[in-house]
Order: structure tokens, then sequence, then C-alpha cells
């Protein structure tokens, strides 16, 4: 795909990077790409090896996310907000022989990985985890049902599982998204989003090379900055979470900037409430296209379709390229309008999950892929999503499990029970709430609790809410029953309400 790309756009701009002046062609971008896979050679990373990526978005990650792939190598790439202990069972759990992370990174990754270390030109810091390094000389054919990437997703189990994409599923998924959004090569996307994440990575970066447009790259979004960049590189679309569109619409219309370039405007990752997507349009004039996608199906399953087609608020769009369907808890397909599991299939489709034989065979029935969520199709084929038939927290698309956060909270010598529930939050979907049984005698504080938890956890799991309680409910196994804890938290969020 980059080598097709450098010859039909070999000058034209590939991408900018704001502030910096910074800029790349096609033809750098597969010169650099190969480069890269060159040094990778050098260093014995051979096919099927797995590098694990620590880079926030930048040239270097382009270049290494790539340049794996050359060497057909299998990269992993992680969130940066990751803490000591996350980044151990991820680096163990995919058998990764090379970390790849830029400076700013390196005191994330734990000291025992640190030991052969080589900084390369783009300041891209190299760790070897394997013992006997043996160069390689020339590179490997690389076919379709290679693993090109693996992604790690949280499950209800509390460890994450490492989803296994091939360049077939990646190829797939991006003509999916060009076809879906009618992209070309004249479009300008504006990177909002991290690309350690599936929505960033394969929306952005991947379907732009794919259809030959050209990326305008930040490393986070910034609201000040946003429509200031819009209206410099004349930005056509951008691909978004919710929380971004309340955030833009609290700082009101820049109206000394012509952003009349900007086409659409994509939502996914968690549900767009239907107010904030009327109210964007009102004040913008843009219309935000709401997709669903998911980590097992290389980002977009459903999306609403281009104007002047209908759009529906509050739906999650159309298929396009791949089948879903809505059964109920036996498998049966259910009519149009009665709620049950959407199950998809499709080229974009994992086979299954790194190393969890089980929960592969789980995930699948008769080649239909179970996602996990509920909801209905209308009359009309339209997907309206309900909710989560499993527990996982989803703060601003950052989804992981509850458990992840009750493994930190027992960890305090003070705790007897806990455990973490995902409650609403009208800014970011979901936050936090941990509910913690003391033990007899023992004194704590919420912000004590934060800050242990600031200690071991990535940001976005740290608990915004502690409640001490004398009791957690508890079914006939003993199991704690966080639905319960989440009807407790809305009647005491109701009660302070009134009072």
């Amino acid at each position: 795909m980059i080598e097709r790309q450098a010859k039909a756009f070999a000058e034209k701009v590939f991408m900018n990077i704001p502030g910096t002046g910074e800029e790349m062609t096609y033809a750098e971008l597969a010169d650099e790409v190969k480069e890269r896979g060159e040094v990778f050679l050098t260093r014995g990373l051979a096919k099927g090896e797995k590098l694990l990526l620590l880079m926030s978005n930048s040239r270097s990650f382009i270049l290494n996310y790539f340049g794996c792939g050359y060497c057909g190598g299998t990269v992993i790439p992680v969130n940066t907000s990751l803490r000591e202990a996350e980044l151990t069972y991820l680096i163990e759990d995919s058998q990764s022989k090379y970390i790849a992370a830029s400076r700013e990174f390196l005191e994330n990754i734990p000291l025992k990985y640190r030991k052969k270390m080589v900084e390369l030109e783009d300041g891209t810091f190299l760790f070897i985890l394997k013992e006997d390094v043996c160069a390689q000389t020339d590179f490997p054919q690389v076919q379709p049902e290679d693993f090109a990437m693996i992604l790690y997703t949280s499950g209800t189990t509390g460890h994450p599982k490492g989803v296994l994409l091939t360049y077939a599923n990646l190829l797939a998924e991006a003509n999916q998204i060009r076809e879906g959004h009618g992209l070309c090569a004249d479009d300008v996307v504006l990177c909002v989003l991290p690309w350690f994440h599936i929505n960033g990575l394969v929306i952005t970066l991947i379907t732009s090379i794919y259809t030959g447009s050209r990326i305008v790259v930040t490393k986070k979004f910034s609201v000040s900055r946003f429509w200031g960049l819009v209206e410099q590189y004349r930005v056509t679309w951008f691909s978004g979470v919710p929380t971004m569109y309340s955030h833009l619409l609290s700082k009101g219309r820049p109206e000394h900037l012509d952003i009349r370039s900007l086409r659409f405007a994509r939502s996914a990752s968690s549900s767009l409430p239907v107010a904030v997507l009327e109210a964007f349009e009102r004040e913008y004039g843009v219309p935000i296209i709401e997709s669903y996608g998911i980590t097992e199906g290389c980002s977009q399953i459903t999306t609403n379709p281009m104007p002047p087609a209908v759009r529906k608020a509050g739906s999650v769009g159309l298929p396009v390229g791949n089948r879903i369907k809505v059964v109920n808890p036996d498998g049966i397909k259910l009519p149009p309008m009665q709620e049950g599991e959407v199950l998809i299939q499709g080229d974009n489709v994992t086979c299954g999950y790194f190393r969890k034989p089980e929960e592969t065979e789980k995930a699948f029935t008769d080649g239909w892929f179970h996602t996990g969520d509920m909801g209905y199709l209308d009359a009309d084929g339209y997907l309206f999503l309900t909710g989560r038939i499993k527990e996982l927290i989803n703060r601003a698309g950052e989804k992981f499990s509850p458990r992840e956060v009750d493994e930190v909270l027992y960890q305090l010598p003070q705790v007897e029970l806990a455990a973490a529930v995902g409650v609403p939050d009208t800014v970011y979907g979901e936050e936090t709430a941990a509910f913690i049984k003391l033990k007899e005698g023992q004194m704590l504080t919420e912000e004590e609790v934060r800050e242990y938890c600031r200690e071991h956890l990535a940001y976005y799991k740290v608990p915004k809410y502690v409640r001490f309680v004398d009791e957690l409910p508890q079914g006939g196994n003993g199991k704690i029953q966080r639905l319960k804890l989440l009807e407790r938290y809305k009647q005491s969020d109701e009660k302070e309400r009134k009072d």
C-alpha cells in the first residue's frame, strides 16, 4: 500500500505536524519506513516477532509501526498512560522481543527490560529483550493473512486480551471506511485521537494512506487550537469522541475563522448524546456522522451515511462492507425493533485473541463474532445500541474492566472488600466509582485511595468517586453484585441532588 501510494503521489505532502513546520511527502514516507525496516533487520527482528510500541502520534510512530511490517514483525501499540505493572503484563503476555519507545515514556518501561538499549536517529529508543540477536539480511515475504498487529482490549476477566489483526483485516477495513465516508485523495484529516487506539490508528492513519489523503498530526486534542488548525490546513474531516464535541461546544464558534472546508465530523468510541449532536450541528453547520466500531472489527462496523442520505440521530447507522445481526440469548435472529446482542461478520473481523483459545472459541458462533453490545435494528436496517452485556467501564472511549481497579484497591492494607463500577457521567459517558469496606478499626480517606490508584493505574482508570460502606451486596456464591452497587450509587446521587 505504501509503495503504491509513493508512486502515485510521490511529491504530495502526506503529513503536516503543526507548530514544527515538519512535513513528509508520500515518497519520503515510503523511503523512511523502509529504512526503519532495514534497521530492525540489522537488530535481528525476525518474521512473527513482536514489537511493543510506546509513543504518541508522531513521525517516529509511523516509522516504527510500518517499519516493523517490512520485517514481517507484529506491532503492539500500547496506551502511553499505562504504568509499570500494566506494561509488564502486556510485554509478557504478548511475548514481545522488542520495545520501541520515545524519550518521554522511557521511565514507564520496567527496569528489567532496559538491559539492551539502542537509540535510533529519530529519537526512538529500541529495547531488545531476547538473548541471541542474529542480524537478518533480506525482508521476508509478507502475506495478507499474516498478523500485522495485536491490539489489547480489556475483558471482564480483569486482564486485557490481545486482538489478532491481519493485513487483510486492516486493508478491508480501510476500504470500508473509504466507502462509508466517501473519502478520496483530496481529503485532509485532522488526527486528534491517539494512534494506540483502533479508532485513531485505522480510521485516520491507515485509511488516509489507503486513500492518498493528507494528515495533520497532533499529539492530543486541544480545544483552543482546534479550529485554527482546521482553517490553516483546510481540514475536511476529523474523527472524534463525544467528550470532544462537548468541549468544542462549551468554547463556542470562532467567528473570525474560516472553517468551511470541514465537510463532516465523525463520532465513535462511545454513544454521542442526541442533544450534543444537534447542538453541534446548529452551532457549526457541520454534520456529525455517528459510527460504531470495536477493536475486534478493526474499528468501524456501522456508520450513518453521508449527506444527503438519511442520518438518524441516536443511531450508529448501517453496516458498510460487513454484516450484522441481532440475536436473542439462544442465538435466534431477532426481527426489527427487538433488542438483543449484536453479532458481526466480515473480512475486517479478527480471527481471535492471542494465546486465548477458550475465549476465542466463546467469541464466535458459526463464524459470527459476539460483540457483547446490546441493541436493535429498525425497519430500515439502522442499528441502535442500548448498552453492554459485560461490565466494562467506558470512560470517553477508554474501555477497561472494573476488576483492574479492584486489584489495586485490594492492595491497600486497610481494605477488606472493594469493587469498582462504571457510573453515568455527563462529560465522559462514564466515570469509575469505588465502593470500599474497611477492616475493623482502620481509617482511609478518599484522597488516599485516589492517590494510591494514580500510582498504579492509568489516569482514566482512577476512581472519581470513593464510597466507604458497611457492606457490599453479594450473591449466593459470594460474588459482589456490581449492578446493585450501580443502583446504590444512582440512589445516593439522586438524594444528594434533592438535598
